[in-house]
């Protein structure tokens, strides 16, 4: 019983400030846009979410690229 009470208890903490979200007003803008609009800003949506997604998995692989290359030249010492 102890064991429900605080999945039960987490649950109504995680869902509790469901009802106060709300959307960003760029997002609010695009639902009230017009149906031709709404296509075009939904794909802009889309990538704009992949590259922030990507960019520091491109920044922590170049700059491990970079060390990676400056140890097998010597420039810094072995690892």
């Amino acid at each position: 019983m102890r064991y429900w009470g605080r999945v039960l208890l987490f649950a109504g903490l995680l869902l509790a400030p469901v009802q106060f979200a709300s959307a960003c007003p760029n997002c609010k803008e695009a639902v009230a846009a017009q149906p031709s609009e709404v296509g075009t800003m939904k794909n802009g949506y889309n990538w704009s979410v992949l590259f922030m997604m990507a960019m520091p998995f491109a920044l922590l692989g170049t700059g491990g690229f970079m060390v990676a290359r400056a140890v097998k030249n010597g420039a810094l010492p072995e690892m």
